[in-house]
C-alpha cells in the first residue's frame, strides 16, 4: 500500500487511545487496587513507543518493522528490553506490571484433534497471530474502519476471525467481493442484520441486537470492476457509508 502520513497518525493515535481506555477499564474494575500516577506514566510511556511501532510500521513487512522497531529505541530514555536475541517487537507491555513482556509467554502448547486438522475454523496460536489480534482489538475498540493487506495465503480472514471470536459484542457480517459486486449486494447484506427505526435524528439502521456493533468484513474489495469513469462504485459507496 502506498505510504500516507495521516494514516500512520491515525493507526498510532487509535492505538494510544487504547492503552488510555485499558488504564481507565482496569481503575474501574479494581476500585481497591487502582493504579497510581507513577504506574500509569510508566506504562503509558511504554505503550506509547508500543503504538509507535505498530501505527507507522503497521505497513511495513517485517523484515523493515524489525529493523524499524529496534532503532526507536536509540531515541528515546524509556526503559526498553536490552538488545539481544529478541526484537522489540517481540514484546508486549503489560498493564498489571507495566514492564515488557515475551508475546511467547502467551502462546500454549495445544492438542488439535485429527478431524479438526482441516478445519478453516482452527487457529493455531503463535507469536505472530497472538500479537496481529492485540492490535485489530485496539483498532476494533475504536469502532474505525481499516484493511488488512497481503498476498492470498498470508493468513489475512483467518486472523480477522479468530480476533472477532474474542469480541462477544461484535458480530460480524462477511461479505465476499467479486467484480460483479454492487452496492445493492451490501444494501440487501445490511438487509438481513438490521432494521430501520425512527429516532428524533430521523430514520436510522441498526443491528437487530441493539447490544452489539455489526463489523462489515468484506473480503477480496480489488476484485470489483470499474465504471466508465474508473471508479469502483461499491467502494466508493463504503467509503461514503464511513466518511
Amino acid at each position: 500500500m502506498d505510504f500516507t502520513a495521516m494514516r500512520c497518525l491515525e493507526a498510532t493515535f487509535a492505538l494510544i487511545r487504547k492503552g488510555i481506555e485499558n488504564v481507565i477499564q482496569h481503575n474501574e474494575n479494581s476500585e481497591d487496587f487502582p493504579l497510581d500516577q507513577s504506574q500509569i506514566k510508566a506504562y503509558m510511556l511504554k505503550w506509547a513507543i508500543f503504538s509507535t511501532i505498530w501505527g507507522i510500521g503497521g505497513s511495513m513487512n517485517l523484515q523493515t518493522r524489525t529493523a524499524f522497531s529496534n532503532k526507536i529505541t536509540e531515541y528515546t530514555d524509556v526503559d526498553t528490553p536490552h538488545a539481544g536475541q529478541h526484537n522489540m517487537i517481540d514484546y508486549e507491555i503489560r498493564l498489571e506490571d507495566q514492564k515488557w513482556h515475551l508475546w511467547k509467554e502467551q502462546v500454549s502448547d495445544i492438542d488439535v484433534p485429527a478431524d479438526k486438522v482441516t478445519d478453516a475454523d482452527v487457529v493455531i496460536q503463535t507469536v505472530d497471530t497472538t500479537r496481529h489480534q492485540e492490535v485489530l482489538c485496539s483498532w476494533l475498540s475504536e469502532k474505525r474502519p481499516f484493511i488488512l493487506c497481503g498476498p492470498p495465503g498470508s493468513g489475512k480472514t483467518m486472523t480477522l476471525m479468530a480476533t472477532l471470536k474474542k469480541l462477544t459484542d461484535m458480530e460480524m457480517i462477511f461479505i465476499n467481493f467479486s467484480s460483479s459486486t454492487t452496492p445493492d449486494y451490501v444494501l440487501k447484506t445490511f438487509d438481513q442484520y438490521c432494521e430501520v427505526r425512527k429516532t428524533n435524528n430521523g430514520f436510522v439502521m441498526q443491528p437487530l441486537q441493539a447490544s452489539k456493533w455489526l463489523v462489515v468484513f468484506c473480503d477480496e474489495i480489488n476484485l470489483p470492476a470499474t465504471d466508465a469513469y474508473g471508479t469502483q462504485p461499491v467502494i466508493t459507496f463504503l467509503r461514503q457509508l464511513t466518511e
